[in-house]
């Protein structure tokens, strides 16, 4: 809503068409713990840009509801099934992870939510969360320092400081390892294997990044190399850190055939059990650091992600940690890898999630595949 218009633009396509004049176009994008609004500009054009953006975080409109109302009902609608039930997988694994915590409630929100937001609501979301202490404003470019400063003080000079919003850490995983499965027509089940894992400031979070990557980084990787090219469960799986300010999960993805849903997910956690033990070769660790320094080199070519990188850093306080992260990935060695696999790959923090159509009697192996990790 708040793209619909502003104090200077009347509505959306004026804004938008103001921005695409700069060179660049209006973006917006909602996660699970912030959200961000961006344009690219040409960088003669930075004044201006910076002008807009600071009209569409504090002086919006708010107008034409109904019609954002009913673009917002679709993308909902991309998430459920014919029956209303959620089939979208990563907002399941959430749910299952984190219950009714923030973290554990789908971004967009519930059909019910929706109908029933009013523009008074909007005013009131707005005036608690974009706030000066809330915010942080990135700016990535052949630009001059100086003259970026005066005019964010300048063009910001409206946002009200409020106050931070404290968050509630989410709690720690205890119990059995929990199963969730979804079923949905289609033609192969899509299956998450979630272990809690850590956040970025955690001494144990390199390690975990160079497991995530020695894992399944590339068609070279282990579980690549044996999963899909020896044995042919998937045409391709991954395996990744979601990190938030002060949680994280470690996740497994794969798509596979109806009747191959639990040999592939045995084959994961088999994976993720004998990573507590592997012995990775001098070339292996070469290669996934080496991977890593060249997407920091490659990071460099583009504005946009230097400045997603360093705002979410920036915003969250772990700018400091993400500097030092490529020293520390360096230093990881093998101990510290089967270390890092002991602290994530237990019990307690299993989750699996599956969605899709499976054959008759692999539910009953994916629980038994479970139940004995």
């Amino acid at each position: 809503m708040v793209f619909r218009g502003t104090e200077s633009y009347a509505d959306a396509t004026e804004l938008n068409a103001a921005a695409e004049d700069l060179g660049g176009f209006l973006e917006g994008a909602t996660y699970r713990d912030h959200m961000i609004l961006s344009t690219g500009c040409h960088p003669t054009t930075v004044s201006s840009a910076i002008g807009i953006l600071s009209e569409i975080a504090s002086r919006p409109r708010f107008r034409s509801i109904e019609v954002e109302r009913s673009i917002l009902r679709e993308e909902l609608l991309e998430t459920l099934d014919a029956r209303g039930r959620v089939v979208d997988l990563d907002n399941i694994a959430h749910q299952s992870v984190f219950g009714e915590e923030g973290l554990g409630l789908p971004i967009e929100g519930s059909s019910e939510n929706l109908a029933r937001f009013s523009v008074d609501d909007l005013r009131q979301h707005h005036a608690r969360w974009l706030v000066g202490s809330n915010c942080v404003l990135s700016v990535a470019g052949d630009v001059e320092v100086d003259e970026i400063l005066a005019q964010v003080a300048q063009g910001f000079a409206s946002l009200p400081e409020g106050n931070r919003p404290t968050d509630q850490a989410p709690r720690p995983a205890i119990g059995k390892p929990t199963v969730r499965f979804v079923r949905d027509s289609s033609s192969q089940v899509d299956i998450r294997v979630s272990f809690r894992g850590s956040p970025v400031h955690h001494p144990e979070y390199p390690a975990l990044v160079m497991l995530a990557r020695l894992l399944a980084d590339g068609l070279a990787s282990r579980m690549h190399a044996e999963l899909v090219d020896r044995r042919g469960l998937a045409y391709a799986l991954h395996a990744g850190l979601t990190t938030y300010a002060d949680d994280g999960l470690f996740d497994f993805d794969v798509s596979v055939a109806p009747n191959r849903a639990s040999e592939a997910m045995s084959a994961i956690l088999e994976f993720a059990e004998s990573a507590k033990r592997f012995r990775f070769s001098r070339s292996e660790l070469e290669r996934a650091r080496r991977r890593y320094r060249y997407g920091l080199a490659f990071m460099e070519d583009s504005a946009v992600d230097l400045a997603a990188w360093h705002g979410r850093a920036a915003l969250f306080g772990t700018a400091t940690d993400l500097d030092a992260l490529e020293h520390r990935i360096a230093r990881v060695d093998e101990s510290r890898l089967r270390r890092a696999a002991r602290l994530v790959f237990n019990r307690s923090g299993l989750v699996v999630s599956a969605v899709g159509e499976l054959s008759r009697g692999e539910y009953r192996r994916m629980r038994d595949a479970i139940e004995a990790f």
